[in-house]
């Protein structure tokens, strides 16, 4: 009888520690493939940026936010400003002549 219960006892334990590993495994597997899924989003942002840095680069870029936020432009260029009813209604009524 001591030798049954002995039996019984250890196949409880046995089955216990391999359902505990079981779903240990079970969990990072899932942690793993969220983190696969990061790992690919991150190489896909940044894929984005090193494009983005080549941009920066570029001449075209370089001018572009010269003139967008600088206010740069080249010394022979002529600057034509063309107001337009949705910009005038902007300037607080302020009227440009043209």
């Amino acid at each position: 009888m001591i030798i049954a219960l002995a039996i019984i006892v250890t196949v409880l334990f046995t089955a216990y520690i391999y359902l505990a590993n079981a779903i240990k495994i079970y969990e990072l597997d899932q942690q793993m493939v969220q983190i696969n899924q990061e790992i690919e989003n991150e190489k896909i942002r940044s894929n984005q940026l090193d494009e983005q840095v080549k941009q920066m680069g570029s001449k075209n870029y370089v001018e572009n936010f010269a003139r967008k936020y600088l206010g740069l432009y080249y010394p022979d260029e002529t600057i034509v400003i063309v107001e337009t009813q949705d910009n005038a209604a902007e300037s607080d009524g302020k009227t440009v002549g043209k």
